[in-house]
This record gives structure tokens, C-alpha cells and sequence, in this order.
């Protein structure tokens, strides 16, 4: 069992309890907000989700652009 704990737009903390790691993860994603998450001996904490390239774009909207060189 895990419990994940977070807070709402009130500043409530709120505790849902799952099953497993994965639906764990999977239910901090969607929150998209700092989370705890709790069982099985570990503790996560931060916000979860991916934070990667999306049309040539950073999260934070800076434009990527890193160019791999061949070195003779």
C-alpha cells in the first residue's frame, strides 16, 4: 500500500492511499503538483511527469538547441 500525500488549491493536505508504485506515480502525475509519496520502506518526494523536449522546446519554453559535432 502507498499514500500519497499533497495539497489542495485550499492548502488542505489531502491523502489518497493505492495499491502499488506505479499507480502511485501514475496518480502524481496527473496532479502535476509537489508530492509525498510513502510505502513499501521508500519516501518520494517532488513533482512527477515528464519535463523533456516538446517541439524543439524546453519546459521552460527556451528553444533546444544542442548540436552533436563529429570529432575527427
Amino acid at each position: 500500500m502507498y499514500c500519497i500525500e499533497y495539497k489542495d488549491s485550499k492548502n488542505n493536505v489531502c491523502i489518497k492511499e493505492v495499491k502499488d508504485l506505479s499507480e502511485a506515480l501514475t496518480f502524481a502525475t496527473t496532479l502535476g503538483i509537489p508530492v509525498t509519496i510513502n510505502g513499501d520502506g521508500i519516501e518520494l518526494v517532488g513533482t512527477f511527469g515528464s519535463a523533456g523536449i516538446e517541439n524543439g522546446r524546453l519546459p521552460n519554453g527556451d528553444r533546444y538547441t544542442w548540436y552533436k559535432r563529429r570529432r575527427p
